[in-house]
């Protein structure tokens, strides 16, 4: 019995050894490598714009860099620890080897690389956190200034304000109304109510969901201002009907333009283009050009021309009216880009034609224009 205990210790001994040391040196001397489990894709139905937590459904993609930590790696093996996802979504590990995770969350991508890991060591534990995000891409379409695809910046926060999510560096995700007034501001026609923002959950899948600003203008609702992920897609829709007195809340919030340009020619101290804030009325547009000229303008018939967004210009007169409040009819709301007329008076335009009359001819040929002059304003 003494002869046959010895070689059986010793044994046993070099298999707890070679299972401390973390190394699957032989097949048969430790159990089956664990079966490598597909993540889960998020679903469009179950997903939370407003997650507390958003770093569990940051998507991973070229640029990111991780920080990998990974218990008991033998001391033969590099300590790295900090890894770039390559362009195709993979990283290199030590021992491991090349492991996509790209298109995965944090968590997904923690299990593939615990998974991956376990074909090389005995119960590995992995932990995986973003140290740098790659640049944020957006693309914003529809009622805004300038639609286009942005890099846009995170925020930075104080340390007071660090909360779940937060990125290294003291910074944190940048928010809708952020990225609206990097875009140039909305435009007087969009629609705050059913802003849309669709974000790609990877496998093809898209979760969308509705945001609506005139709450958060309205009662304060800081929720409906979402933090947003790169790739989103933000889509501002036109109204159907822009109501003047919203327009000009609308008009103080951030993610409007702070001033609007537009051309006052005519009748005016001083013709020209002027800046006026986001949403003014017709009545500011002709004081920001130094008001009327009283001697000389029709101060009650106002042409407005308006060049639209599908291309076409419209052109009307309005009944205009200094003491009226914003309203489509006598004092609207003006956009980029118009052009506001004022018209001379007729008793203005009867006495440039008499100017013009006496410039070209002599005494007895203006008598004669005079008189035809007068019969026809009679």
């Amino acid at each position: 019995m003494g002869y046959r205990s010895g070689p059986r210790r010793q044994k046993t001994a070099i298999l707890l050894a070679i299972a401390a040391s973390g190394l699957t040196l032989g097949a048969t001397l430790l159990t089956p490598p664990l079966a490598t489990a597909q993540p889960r894709p998020l679903s469009p139905s179950s997903y939370s714009f407003t997650s507390t937590n958003p770093l569990q459904d940051y998507l991973l993609g070229a640029g990111d860099v991780l920080f990998i930590e990974v218990v008991n790696l033998p001391p033969s093996v590099t300590s790295q620890r900090q890894f770039t996802v390559n362009l195709d979504g993979s990283v290199t590990l030590p021992l491991a080897g090349r492991v996509i995770v790209g298109g995965l969350t944090l968590p997904q991508a923690e299990q593939v690389i615990l998974n991956a890991y376990s074909q090389v060591m005995r119960f590995p534990a992995v932990t995986v956190t973003l140290q740098t995000p790659r640049p944020m891409k957006i693309l914003v379409a529809g009622e805004v200034s300038r639609p286009g695809s942005y890099v846009v910046p995170f925020t930075s926060v104080s340390a007071s304000a660090a909360g779940i999510g937060l990125l290294s560096g003291g910074l944190t995700w940048p928010r809708l109304s952020q990225v609206l007034a990097q875009s140039g501001g909305i435009t007087q026609e969009a629609d705050i109510r059913s802003i849309e923002i669709r974000r790609q959950l990877g496998n093809g899948q898209t979760a969308v969901t509705k945001i609506n600003l005139w709450e958060m203008i309205q009662s304060g609702d800081a929720s409906q201002d979402i933090t947003l992920r790169s790739d989103d897609v933000i889509v501002v829709p036109k109204a159907k009907e822009v109501n003047a007195a919203e327009a000009i809340r609308v008009a103080s919030a951030t993610f409007s333009p702070q001033v609007i340009r537009v051309q006052v020619v005519g009748e005016v101290l001083r013709p020209g283009l002027v800046e006026v804030p986001a949403n003014a009325t017709l009545t500011q547009g002709i004081g920001a050009a130094g008001g009327f000229n009283v001697q000389r303008a029709n101060m009650s018939r106002v042409t407005l021309v308006r060049l639209n967004r599908d291309g076409t210009v419209s052109r009307r007169r309005i009944p205009f009216s200094l003491a009226a409040q914003p309203n489509a009819n006598n004092n609207p709301v003006l956009q980029e880009g118009d052009v506001i007329v004022v018209e001379r008076s007729g008793l203005t335009q009867v006495g440039d034609a008499i100017g013009n009359a006496l410039r070209p001819i002599g005494a007895l040929g203006t008598l004669g224009v005079f008189l035809n002059l007068v019969n026809v304003f009679d």
